[in-house]
């Protein structure tokens, strides 16, 4: 498949596309991604203009530049919740390579899940109780790492701390994420039932 069949390819999907150096000035923004993102061909993620709201999409994106996978790894699937005029947004994203470390850049990939999650109170219910009954486990999972790092139980040999350190942190992103989740579908449901 030829360079101009793929853009146009890229152009009609539903994903939206944006594509920045490692200097983090943006080189490609599908037509659906400039529809979300506005005009941001051009611009330089590592010194954005000045954002009027910290939960718009273009906040987003700048603030996926800014993490470590962003930095140039690729990141695990993730969950964004933004505002777009005034109203919640779902965003999935996956943060993938180009080239190599040195000369390549990032391609975030953007899926707008917001008519799915949204408009489906059965889905909400779904995510609020699953966030509830996910906080009893991940908080044994958490308190039982905390103890083998405070060396209660006896001392851990480097390369055993350094990977409990790995669930430990784990463990706090998980719980944000399940906390951020639970109080979203209670006021989506607070909201519903005004």
């Amino acid at each position: 498949m030829e360079k101009a069949s793929i853009v146009r390819a890229f152009d009609s999907a539903a994903i939206l596309l944006v594509a920045a150096g490692n200097d983090g000035k943006i080189g490609y923004v599908s037509r659906s991604a400039e529809q979300m993102f506005g005009p941001i061909l051009g611009m330089n993620l590592s010194a954005p203009p000045p954002i009027e709201d910290p939960r718009s999409p273009l906040a987003a994106l700048v603030a996926a530049f800014g993490t470590e996978d962003g930095a140039g790894g690729a990141g695990a699937p993730r969950m964004v919740r933004a505002k777009i005029a005034g109203a919640p947004a779902y965003l999935w994203l996956q943060i993938l390579p180009m080239g190599d470390a040195e000369a390549g850049g990032r391609l975030f990939l953007f899926n707008d899940l917001t008519e799915f999650v949204s408009g489906s109170e059965p889905v909400r219910a779904l995510v609020s109780q699953l966030a509830h009954d996910l906080r009893s486990p991940l908080t044994s999972i958490s308190g039982a790492a905390e103890l083998l790092l405070s060396g209660r139980v006896g001392e851990l040999a480097g390369a055993q701390g350094r990977l409990v350190k790995i669930v430990d942190e784990g463990t706090q992103k998980l719980a944000a994420i399940i906390k951020g989740a639970y109080e979203e579908g209670a006021r989506e449901e607070g909201g519903a039932s005004r």
